[in-house]
């Protein structure tokens, strides 16, 4: 399973063995109690902290891209931004999307090949009209 946070592509695998690697700080209650917000939470204080954290912690973000796609079903993509002078993790913006698997498998090869820009994320996926997800139903 491919998931797009940012501007980078993770290759998940098989979305339950990142999830029970024993790598993920949350207990298997933990995970199947998390809601959107906290998730949502969670995924604003990692970009406030380091708006470049998809890179500097990237088995960090994958274990994120996991939980998001256990608590939002439907989700492969995901844009996070800190505003410049944001004084907390509440400023920061959130944006999900499902992004036909195409479009992934392109920017995936794009990221093989060293030839992935913000840029050509934003232009296949952010400024593409992607519909938005509606509301989670349940956990997975």
């Amino acid at each position: 399973m491919l998931f797009l946070f940012n501007d980078v592509v993770f290759d998940l695998g098989d979305l339950k063995s990142v999830l029970n690697d024993g790598k993920m700080p949350l207990t298997p209650a933990q995970i199947d109690t998390l809601t959107v917000g906290q998730l949502n939470a969670l995924v604003r204080e990692a970009v406030f902290a380091d708006p470049d954290v998809a890179r500097r912690k990237p088995e960090h973000i994958r274990h994120l891209c996991a939980l998001i796609c256990y608590v939002e079903p439907g989700a492969n993509a995901l844009l996070a931004v800190r505003p410049d002078g944001a004084a907390s993790w509440h400023a920061v913006g959130l944006r999900y999307a499902n992004v036909p698997i195409t479009t992934l498998a392109y920017l995936w090869a794009e990221q093989a090949d060293g030839r992935l820009t913000p840029s050509k994320a934003n232009s296949a996926v952010w400024t593409a009209g992607s519909e938005p997800l509606p509301q989670a139903t349940g956990t997975g």
